[in-house]
């Protein structure tokens, strides 16, 4: 929200990787993981561990029922839109906004209603 209102405080980064579903292969469920990519504009925050020079970033993924090659923004629209999962839910609260492809960064997927 942040990026969108510059009012919000920002305490960390979430970074969500999103994948076409492959019906043989599921990917890990509630797949987590941590990182410190050194030191950030936005300094540290305090309740993070002292060996973090930046923000914390959490890395999370998700497999999504859309074929290979979706419209990324159409994808996650629909996907939070539907709030069919908690993690839907709680995406849906907050602001979405692409990272990757290199052409699209920066595009605002969500809220809708912003766009």
């Amino acid at each position: 929200m942040h990026y969108l209102d510059g009012n919000n405080g920002v305490k960390d980064f979430d970074v969500w990787s999103f994948y076409a579903e492959h019906g043989s292969w599921p990917f890990p469920a509630r797949w987590r993981g941590t990182q410190d990519f050194g030191p950030s504009k936005f300094g540290r925050w305090s309740g993070d561990p002292l060996t973090y020079s930046g923000r914390r970033v959490d890395l999370l993924g998700r497999s999504l029922p859309f074929q290979l090659g979706s419209d990324p923004a159409v994808a996650l629209r629909s996907y939070l839109a539907g709030r069919r999962t908690v993690s839907a839910k709680a995406l849906a609260a907050k602001a979405v906004v692409l990272i990757d492809p290199a052409d699209r960064v920066g595009e605002v997927v969500w809220p809708v209603a912003d766009l």
